[in-house]
């Protein structure tokens, strides 16, 4: 695959008039909407492979989890000016791209879509049938580790015989799973594995046929968090229940049409669940999804509003009342649980013998409630709960820097610089620019002046790194190709 040529013409044309653009959500009409839904066939790799004949195969692999879904936007909008730009300033030779979306298969029913290696137009297309599925599983971890073990053993690239790889850009912002699930494989992918893989296995075996790099957009804990709770609130809202202006609340979510279903034992002994949804010290279950399997998104909503609750020890548990999903399959599941104002959350996976009823029960938690012992928030405090560790930058890019290498961790404060970062590394690794001479192609572009600081920022290591390796295998530091190398300037887009 990757044959052709990219028309800009075209493409622009189509982003004018096209309004059938990531509208893509697991199946293909409402009749359909009842339907277990899945990957877009062009985006399928479920017993599947990918091979690119071309010079320079590229991937860019995107996490479109909440947290990240905007990305494959902004590349969707930026596609023509970074395939142009690759062609008119010789970056790499005979560029091909795939494209890959990551989500989390321990939860979401999309965790990995890749599309073929396109060298034109059909990238369009393929990129606009991505499902921006907005899952994620809420531990601060996604699936690209299984991202990584596609690319690794399951794609063939010629430029391998030529003595040269390929490149691969993950977009994301939070780390991967340690160990490459054999079970996932097998559900995802269509493969057989004798065993779960250990994830910095396979990041070294991608390493083989790629330059691997991996771009982190930063955050500050607050949007973190903001994007942490953001999927319980949502649901729990769009289903009419109360999540804020609470004593006490018990949130429950999970990812299939299995029946879930969440208990409250009060300080009274009273039995908040399905069949008793309102006790007589005011709590109530608002929300109970799944009694028909209705949604692959559900929820369920346990609370007292503010001023409500009654002092005491309370005690909450999660049980499977009903398989819908045929294949009774373990399901992992979430607890949000608020008490007196702090938040803990709660991951799980329940059933992992095919049990429902009583016999599936599993506790969350035993508390107490004392209406006089409400905390004043304390911002520090909740930045530094365990809940969020995983979410810790320094957490974050001491993964990554353990399984590639440390200056192929490229740290962007503005998502919408993805485009720039990415081109500068193809130049700079792919020796047909120095630092200076990519910036010069910047300005030629007219981008910014706060663009070109964030590309020098971001790609400073990178270039102090290839300039030192150079000098090693030469003896010296070589002079590199002057940023006029082309006399061709392209369009801003």
């Amino acid at each position: 695959m990757g044959g052709g040529n990219y028309d800009e013409d075209i493409a622009l044309e189509a982003r004018s008039s096209n309004r059938d653009v990531f509208t893509y959500r697991g199946y293909g009409s409402a009749n359909e909407a009842t339907a277990r839904r899945g990957v877009h066939q062009q985006l399928d790799v479920h017993g599947k492979s990918r091979e690119c004949q071309n010079e320079t195969p590229i991937v860019v692999a995107m996490d479109v989890t909440r947290s990240r879904g905007d990305d494959t936007r902004i590349i969707y909008d930026k596609l023509p000016m970074f395939i142009g730009q690759i062609i008119m300033k010789n970056y790499v030779p005979g560029p091909a791209v795939s494209f890959a979306a990551i989500g989390d298969a321990s939860s979401d029913q999309a965790p990995l879509q890749v599309g073929q290696f396109e060298a034109d137009n059909r990238l369009d297309d393929v990129l606009s049938k991505i499902w921006i599925e907005e899952g994620g599983g809420g531990t601060g971890q996604e699936s690209y580790e299984l991202a990584a073990y596609f690319y690794a053993r399951h794609s063939q690239l010629a430029c391998l015989g030529r003595g040269k790889k390929g490149y691969f850009f993950f977009l994301g912002d939070e780390g991967f799973y340690p160990k490459v699930s054999r079970e996932q494989v097998r559900r995802v992918l269509g493969r057989e594995e004798p065993r779960d893989l250990d994830s910095a296995t396979i990041f070294r075996e991608l390493a083989e046929k790629y330059h691997v790099f991996f771009i982190y957009p930063q955050k500050s804990m607050t949007e973190r968090r903001r994007d942490i709770d953001a999927e319980i609130k949502k649901r729990v809202e769009a289903a009419g229940g109360v999540y804020e202006g609470v004593d006490v609340r018990a949130s429950l979510i999970w990812d299939n049409r299995n029946d879930l279903d969440l208990h409250m034992i009060t300080p009274s002994g009273e039995h908040i669940f399905y069949g008793h949804k309102q006790s007589a010290c005011r709590g109530e279950l608002d929300v109970d999804r799944n009694v028909r399997g209705e949604t692959t998104k559900p929820v369920e909503n346990i609370r007292w509003r503010k001023g409500q609750a009654p002092a005491g020890r309370y005690r909450l548990f999660v049980q499977n009342y009903r398989f819908h999903e045929g294949d009774r399959a373990p399901t992992s599941y979430s607890v949000e649980l608020e008490v007196n104002g702090n938040i803990q959350r709660f991951e799980g996976v329940i059933s992992s013998k095919g049990e429902t009823g009583a016999q599936s029960d599993i506790q969350i938690a035993e508390f107490s409630y004392d209406p006089s012992q409400r905390p004043v928030e304390d911002p520090q405090a909740a930045s530094e709960n365990p809940l969020y560790a995983n979410y810790q930058d320094d957490v974050i890019i001491r993964q990554w820097a353990g399984v590639i290498s440390p200056e192929h961790v490229l740290r962007i404060e503005d998502p919408k610089s993805i485009i720039d970062v990415m081109l500068g590394a193809l130049a700079l690794v792919g020796g047909q620019r120095d630092l200076p001479g990519y910036l010069q192609d910047m300005r030629d572009r007219e981008q910014h002046d706060l663009r070109q600081d964030q590309a020098l920022s971001t790609l400073g290591n990178l270039a102090s790194s290839l300039s030192m390796a150079r000098s090693q295998v030469s003896g010296s530091i070589p002079g590199m190709p002057q940023s006029g190398a082309t006399s061709s300037r392209s369009r801003r887009f």
